[in-house]
């Protein structure tokens, strides 16, 4: 069994997951959530995928998967519409008092779900921030330049803004969904930003990264990187000058 984490918690959860053109490792993903995290949750809990027209057999496997577990449910879409659009989906379909985001691509561990969710009954959100993080050295350097920006800009200190592992209560969804327009690359690092402007009380929590083993990063490409950086940097300003106002 994994590391020693109390596998309790209060109320049922949602799990969120966007995926797209995963099947080399949509089925192990699946079946270690289930196995360290979704089989300890209280009934009613929920497990919620957003798959984007993939082209690899990702949806086939899927399929499979709802067969052999009645809670996983799987909205399939024809066109992609990009990741900010799934993730508004699944908050928005999310029933569960408590909700629990993240990525379909294997790099998580499951079971630091844990490390989350011993906090989430004194906070509204509990945010796992990357150690050790894999990716190249473009995207490492331009995460880096944006968490200390964003800092910078609104007085917080979080080590990875963006990240897509996260622990929440359903409430501060539903208070702030509609508030998600001014950074569709960063939809995550918006939605904890707007949370600090609210005062929401928040946690962060240091989670582990694995290498990517199978396919590529479903992110932005590299060449967008200079553009869609600056654009990222305009919208820190407007997002706090729409607090200030």
């Amino acid at each position: 069994m994994p590391q020693n984490f109390p596998r309790t918690i209060s109320m049922p959860v949602s799990i969120l997951m966007p995926a797209c053109n995963e099947a080399e490792v949509i089925e192990d993903v699946v079946e270690e959530w289930v196995r360290d995290v979704f089989q300890y949750l209280p009934a009613g809990s929920e497990f919620l995928v957003d798959e984007a027209a993939s082209k690899d057999g990702t949806r086939e496997i899927l399929q499979r998967l709802c067969g052999k577990y009645p809670f996983l449910h799987v909205t399939y879409r024809e066109e992609k519409d990009g990741f900010a659009a799934a993730t508004r989906r699944l908050y928005a379909a999310a029933k569960c008092p408590l909700v629990f985001f993240t990525d379909s691509d294997g790099q998580y561990v499951a079971e630091d779900f844990w490390k989350l969710a011993k906090h989430i009954d004194q906070y509204d959100l509990v945010h796992g921030a990357k150690l050790g993080r894999k990716d190249p050295l473009v995207r490492r350097i331009s995460s880096m330049l944006f968490n200390k920006l964003a800092s910078f800009l609104f007085e917080v200190h979080y080590l990875d803004m963006n990240s897509a592992f996260r622990l929440m209560k359903r409430t501060v969804i539903e208070d702030l969904l509609g508030d998600l327009t001014i950074m569709p690359t960063l939809i995550n690092a918006e939605f904890l930003l707007r949370c600090e402007l609210k005062d929401y009380d928040i946690r962060q929590v240091h989670i582990r990264l694995r290498e990517r083993q199978h396919g590529r990063s479903r992110g932005l490409p590299l060449y967008r990187f200079p553009l869609d950086g600056f654009r990222a940097g305009l919208a820190l300003l407007q997002l706090k000058e729409s607090y200030r106002k």
